[in-house]
């Protein structure tokens, strides 16, 4: 927040969209990255409205303040894409320069140091100045700290695409293939809801499925729907058996024709 006070006015001459920076720059990271508060939010703090807030958002967009930054890190926290806020990154570089301090006080010629308020008598000509440990820790601290930060928002933008490509991977329809690996938790998911259990999935049983799929390449679903069209062809193979009074023909599928169409 401090970069948004000590803005020059020849740089942001309109006191509202100030006070609508100064307010987004509240929730901006150290780096001024990653601030995304709704316009509701901003109308709330700065007591204006959605619109004016809106407004005065372009502006400062427009005048190279703010632009926008990664929208993942919205993504993280609310599922919902249509009530996502825009995350904004604000432009640090944009600050102002601090003004040059003019010499006061007496010069070497008195003896005398320069200081903001008033003057102190200088040490003996020729002593080395004690160096401020205490400066160089704190620095050092913040920069510790700037990095964990950093690496904090990588790794979340990180996880955020993961998800959302994990998430398109899932809902993608495919042929059945050979070397398809059905997902364990939502087989057993689904036969739970028709009265069986994972211990009913056998291996000739998925083998017999995937080689009934495979010759009709025209089948498509994705991971999901392929979970379901297995659990019921166990389901109907061990209807099929207790019919009989035996155990299920695996090498019998022609019952299975109706299956093409789930």
């Amino acid at each position: 927040m401090s970069w948004a006070l000590n803005l020059p006015a020849q740089v942001l001459k309109d006191p509202s969209a100030r006070h609508v920076l100064l307010c987004l720059a509240n929730y901006a990271g150290s780096n001024g990255a990653g601030a995304f508060p709704s316009a509701t939010t901003l109308a709330q703090d700065t007591g204006l409205s959605e619109r004016t807030v809106r407004y005065k958002l372009d502006d400062l967009e427009k005048i190279g303040l703010i632009h926008k930054g990664n929208q993942a890190i919205a993504a993280v926290h609310i599922d919902r894409h249509d009530r996502r806020p825009v995350v904004y990154d604000l432009q640090l570089s944009r600050g102002a320069n601090p003004a040059p301090r003019s010499e006061r006080g007496a010069n070497e010629a008195t003896g005398c140091n320069s200081q903001q308020n008033g003057v102190q008598p200088e040490t003996e000509r020729g002593a080395a100045a004690a160096p401020n440990t205490s400066l160089n820790h704190q620095v050092t601290e913040e920069q510790l700290q700037q990095r964990e930060i950093d690496s904090a928002v990588v790794e979340q933008d990180r996880r955020a695409i993961d998800e959302l490509e994990q998430a398109d991977a899932s809902r993608q329809r495919f042929s059945m293939f050979a070397d398809w690996v059905v997902d364990g938790n939502q087989l057993e998911a689904q036969l739970l809801l028709m009265g069986l259990t994972l211990a009913a999935a056998t291996n000739q049983s998925i083998n017999s499925f995937k080689g009934f799929f495979i010759a009709k390449p025209q089948t498509r679903d994705n991971a999901a729907g392929w979970s379901y069209r297995l659990a019921k062809w166990i389901k109907r193979e061990r209807v099929q058996a207790a019919g009989q009074g035996n155990d299920p023909d695996f090498e019998d599928t022609s019952w299975a024709d109706d299956l093409g169409d789930l």
